[in-house]
């Protein structure tokens, strides 16, 4: 089973230091995959065709080098989907130039976005088409334009039914924020897209639809009968503060190391006890609250919609 965190939202990326430092903590909460999709890194998505300057290219090559170093899988993800013509030959041999550039600085696997563009009543087919002859025939995982939610659409027909069986498919779970996801809208999904295995790609911490409102709290709501279902693992997408993704992230990890015994509050005691000092100092001055908390389940219900950058340093300080 993947168990990830991918750096993809839309926004200011993480800076170098704070991608070396997110890494070593993969390693130690036995998160075991990194995957670079950040959609404001511009030869992630807008110029996808370019390899990555010297200066960037050393960058990646070293967090490439940590991420092997520590024993996570460092992924790079490109999505072309903005500008490619799906029938140029010129523009396939761009991509797996690419694929080809990022493998070089270190890059274990190369995943395919497709996500946040237009559909067109043949995007599906084209996609898949791309995706296949990406593949080659080996595993390959992609991100689909409808990656939420259970309903039928003429996309996801036309993508189903041309896409190869060894390719996986990203899901954000019935929402794309997703409050809750259960083994039965996993089941519904696989079935629109054709009996593929999914990733769940999930949207919880991140906040780029709101960046100054920092989700921390505990991971709720997945279900743990989801790992009997034709899932492959589930990867987090964190928010856009670095260092405050540790206290969701680290209860993301424990989640995944047993989601049957896995519980809220107790998992985010030990974030608590491990992070809170390093996450209240990167969040700064607190407030005077008008919300009192007693004990570590009212803080995680406190927590739970998400707060801003005061609020949640005095909410935290009395218990780190």
């Amino acid at each position: 089973m993947i168990r990830g965190l991918i750096e993809g939202f839309y926004g200011p990326p993480w800076t170098h230091e704070e991608r070396l430092d997110l890494i070593r903590f993969c390693a130690v909460e036995g998160l075991d995959t990194w995957v670079h999709a950040p959609k404001d890194d511009p030869y992630h998505r807008q110029r996808w065709r370019e390899p990555y300057p010297d200066p960037e290219a050393e960058q990646l090559a070293e967090l490439a080098a940590e991420a092997r170093r520590v024993g996570v899988r460092f992924v790079y993800a490109i999505a072309p989907g903005l500008s490619i013509d799906y029938a140029s030959e010129a523009d396939f041999e761009a991509l797996a130039a690419k694929r080809e550039h990022v493998r070089a600085l270190g890059a274990v696997e190369v995943q395919l976005l497709w996500d946040d563009i237009e559909p067109t009543p043949e995007s599906g087919r084209l996609q898949s088409e791309v995706s296949n002859r990406f593949a080659g025939g080996a595993p390959l995982v992609i991100c689909p334009i409808g990656y939420a939610g259970t309903g039928d659409s003429a996309y996801r027909r036309s993508m189903s039914d041309a896409l190869d069986a060894q390719v996986v498919v990203y899901w954000t779970g019935p929402e794309v924020v997703s409050l809750a996801i259960a083994r039965e809208e996993l089941d519904a999904a696989v079935g629109r897209f054709g009996d593929h295995e999914l990733l769940i790609w999930d949207n919880y911490p991140v906040n780029d639809f709101a960046p100054e409102t920092l989700f921390l709290g505990p991971l709720r709501g997945r279900d743990p009968r989801l790992w009997d279902g034709r899932v492959a693992g589930l990867v987090a997408n964190g928010m856009l503060q670095a260092v405050p993704n540790k206290l969701p992230l680290a209860t993301v990890a424990d989640y995944l190391r047993d989601p049957v015994a896995y519980d809220p509050v107790v998992a985010f005691e030990r974030a608590l006890a491990t992070y809170g000092l390093e996450v209240l100092d990167a969040l700064g001055p607190s407030r005077v609250s008008d919300t009192k908390v007693s004990d570590t389940s009212a803080l995680v219900d406190a927590l739970a919609l998400g707060v801003d950058r005061a609020a949640a340093a005095s909410l935290l300080r009395p218990f780190v």
